[in-house]
């Protein structure tokens, strides 16, 4: 458990051995979920100490428990979420198979909760079934009666926002009222249906500074801006730059409290950035629920409370002052129950294997628990490149090193654990007749790309195997089709002329069908059989 709270400029972070407590309340008081990417459940293993056992039921009663504490004192909460909600586990994914959807069974449940406002993260972008989906006959968008956040992401065919462009949140039990805004990073790769907008563009939009307007003729006690990017991306820094400067037109903003919640890197961090704002990112996959809490005063420079809640149970009944017999709610039991139908009714704890140590996604090529060295050297051969191309060439495969997103515990591999591991649903794509000289100097290339995925490891861009290069060999190199623009612009800059792209077992009505998720599905059985005794 992490307890972060001060004025310093540095990220920081103190670990204590101290049992959280009721927090104090100030004038604004938040809770935040951020990159949740559908572990809506919580965690199925013991991938954390303490263990995170709660899920959004309980995320949901947590809330209501604080601004039952809250109402005493005449104080408010306030429950946001900042985006990401698709790819990451069965309850987003699987719906893949069945219907096309990434999140078809996932945003009824979302809609549940109590959330006072929300944003939109890249991964709720990446296919237009989901998009048409959020925003039509799921009623995804309209059901937040306009706390759907979406400043800068726009409707490809009537240019309008996806959701709406800012939102006042005004507390129950104080003149509280908080100016929210939703904003995503400069996303070049989104799915036709949507633009997104640069931020730095969007700055200079005049319905932005009516909307600052309007919140300081409101009496509005704070901004916040929820932020789909990193804690310290250059973003950030644009949009507070831009609500501070229109501080000459609105004299207001010179020091009203700004607080800019983000996410999309997937850890936990605070940074000041001037003495009446900061940025707070607090972690991913359900794995902490965010509290920051800081006076209205404009008179001096202001003081940020925040705390990092781990989602274990007997944390949340400290942090709301209850216990196991008190903490339920019935809101929170609702939303529990049908998550726990839908997990039963998908079949995402089936068990498919029985692996017999861990492996990491972050570890090492040539370690022995590296996940990448699993994939290339055992389930891409298993699962991909089983079945010959006719070309009579070595099989080889390319992957970027942001595909798996989840470590293998041993124990029991769960159907859930296939998302987990690997939620893109990426078809398979491949280019014959390549040199094994051309090959390694494509490798060599690609390899020296810098890194940018969110997802930190020590890792290069791109791996890939089974085996070592050889010169003298001609290979069929195989990818996914996210990768594909990457490694066809690499591919023809070393061979000098355009190149064929084929496409491999993409047809899902084929019975050999197979992509970046199936492969483990198919090849864990094989490499992790279960005794008897195991399940």
């Amino acid at each position: 458990m992490l307890y972060m709270h001060s004025l310093c400029a540095a990220v920081i972070a103190l670990s204590l051995d101290l049992v959280l407590a009721i927090p104090e309340l100030n004038d604004i008081n938040i809770l935040v979920v951020t990159d949740a990417h559908s572990w809506i459940s919580g965690h199925i293993h013991d991938d954390n100490e303490p263990v995170l056992n709660a899920d959004y039921g309980s995320i949901a009663s947590a809330y209501l428990n604080l601004k039952s504490l809250a109402s005493e004192s005449g104080k408010d909460v306030f429950l946001l979420n900042n985006g990401d909600h698709v790819e990451g586990s069965g309850l987003s994914d699987a719906s893949v198979y069945t219907n096309g959807i990434h999140g078809y069974d996932l945003f009824p449940l979302i809609g549940m909760m109590p959330f006072d406002a929300l944003n939109i993260g890249n991964h709720d972008l990446y296919d237009n079934s989901t998009v048409e989906y959020m925003t039509g006959a799921s009623n995804f968008v309209e059901g937040w009666n306009g706390n759907y956040l979406t400043s800068n992401v726009y409707n490809a065919t009537t240019n309008d926002n996806i959701g709406s462009t800012h939102t006042i949140l005004k507390g129950d039990n104080s003149d509280t009222s908080i100016l929210v805004f939703g904003f995503l990073y400069h996303q070049t790769d989104a799915c036709a249906a949507v633009n997104v907008e640069d931020p730095s563009d969007t700055v200079l939009s005049p319905w932005f500074l009516s909307a600052l307007q309007e919140g300081v003729d409101a009496g509005v006690s704070a901004i916040v801006v929820l932020s789909h990017m990193d804690l310290k991306d250059d973003n950030v820094y644009v949009l507070h730059e831009a609500i501070r400067g229109y501080g000459d037109t609105i004299p207001e903003l010179q020091n009203m409290p700004l607080q800019f919640l983000t996410g999309h890197t997937h850890y936990r961090g605070w940074s000041k950035i001037d003495d009446f704002s900061s940025t707070f990112e607090a972690g991913h996959y359900l794995d902490t629920l965010g509290w920051i809490s800081f006076s209205a005063d404009t008179s001096s420079p202001t003081w940020f409370d925040f705390q990092y809640v781990d989602a274990n149970l007997d944390e949340l009944y400290n942090f709301t002052g209850t216990d196991a017999s008190t903490f339920d709610t019935d809101l929170g039991l609702e939303i529990s129950s049908a998550i726990e139908a839908t997990v039963e009714e998908l079949g995402l704890r089936t068990i498919l294997g029985c692996p017999q140590q861990d492996y990491s996604y972050a570890a090492g090529l040539g370690t022995e628990d590296s996940l990448y060295d699993l994939y290339m050297q055992k389930v891409i051969p298993l699962s991909v490149l089983n079945i010959p191309t006719g070309t009579g060439n070595t099989p080889w495969h390319l992957s970027s090193t942001g595909s798996l997103r989840y470590d293998i515990y041993s124990g029991e591999f769960y159907y859930d654990d296939v998302f987990a591991i690997a939620p893109f649903v990426n078809v398979f794509r491949y280019l014959a007749d390549l040199s094994g000289q051309d090959l390694q100097q494509i490798v060599d290339e690609l390899s020296q790309t810098s890194n940018d995925s969110p997802i930190r490891t020590s890792l290069p861009k791109y791996v890939g195997g089974p085996d070592s290069i050889d010169p003298n060999l001609f290979y069929d190199l195989f990818f996914n089709d996210y990768d594909e623009p990457y490694i066809v612009d690499a591919v023809e800059a070393v061979v000098g002329e355009d190149v064929v792209v084929v496409n491999w077992r993409d047809d899902s009505t084929d019975p050999n069908f197979v992509d970046t998720t199936l492969c483990w599905a198919t090849s864990v059985p094989a490499l992790f059989p279960c005794d008897n005794d195991d399940v």
